[in-house]
């Protein structure tokens, strides 16, 4: 199952490919181009592609943990080259410390027996939370929602901190991505939700959309979240209680008022199955 941030990466991503890569350390020698992720020879897909030049750029965001991660990358490498015949950077940006799991995070590397063939592949490894966010606040604005993962000033929590980060966000995009305004704070606001509780996090966003008098942006925001918390309800749902029918996605489908949304989340892990997690009010 898809995670609920990934749409919103991606169209980040593929929308803004020259502000990820300089934040990532590549070097954009020629305009970059996005790839085709279907990797389908064995029915695997990467989160995004990027062709810069004579290399192509392999990124993939985590925010849970993947013992298989470091697997998953060199599958990913290995097809990608085999796809484009080019070199392959990879990347992995974890968005948050619960994203760092029990296997291996920068390769993977054997040799069957002494004197065989043997392996050796590595991958970079981007923390967002240990990035100072006043040093993310200065990337390109393709990169600026991640923000609100970085690390806050010293004596400051992260909710203390939030607020002003999402104050510069909204100047920045209103005066440097207007068109995208609404995009960048929605993905700001689903991002946040990983730190701040999402009722906290709504709350501020609503006070810095409200100072920037527009309507457009509340609505868009409105319907981000409401998109995002289906999402994480359908993911965590589906954990517990298996693959939802026809019936309760419509249901779930049906639902606009957040504040539900909110408490049906808070009630997964006590619910006995779909039918009764959808009856929360």
């Amino acid at each position: 199952m898809s995670k609920p941030f990934d749409a919103t990466l991606k169209e980040l991503i593929s929308s803004y490919p020259e502000d990820w890569l300089t934040q990532l350390g590549v070097p954009v020698t020629d305009p970059p181009e996005v790839l085709s992720a279907d990797l389908s020879t064995v029915t695997a897909s990467a989160d995004t592609l990027l062709k810069v030049g004579d290399l192509v750029v392999h990124i993939d965001v985590e925010s849970g943990p993947d013992d298989f991660l470091a697997r998953r990358m060199l599958l990913y490498n290995v097809l990608a080259h085999h796809h484009t015949g080019l070199p392959v950077r990879s990347i992995v940006v974890l968005l948050r410390s619960k994203a760092v799991g029990s296997g291996p995070i920068s390769g993977v590397e054997y040799a069957p027996a002494p004197g065989s063939s043997e392996l050796r592949f590595r991958f970079e490894t981007v923390r967002a939370w240990e990035l100072p966010a006043e040093d993310l606040l200065k990337a390109g604005v393709g990169f600026l929602p991640l923000a609100v993962l970085g690390k806050p000033p010293p004596g400051k929590s992260r909710e203390q901190a939030l607020r002003g980060v999402v104050e510069q966000i909204a100047a920045r995009a209103e005066r440097e991505a207007k068109p995208d305004a609404g995009k960048l704070l929605t993905a700001s606001y689903i991002l946040s939700a990983m730190h701040v509780a999402p009722e906290v996090a709504r709350g501020i966003f609503n006070k810095v959309i409200a100072m920037q008098e527009s309507g457009t942006y509340q609505l868009i925001l409105e319907e981000g979240a409401v998109k995002h918390m289906r999402e994480l309800i359908l993911r965590q749902g589906s954990t517990k209680f298996g693959t939802p029918t026809e019936k309760q996605k419509n249901k779930l489908a049906t639902i606009e008022d957040l504040d539900r949304l909110d408490r049906i989340v808070m009630k997964v892990l006590s619910a006995k199955d779909w039918d009764a997690l959808l009856k929360v009010q």
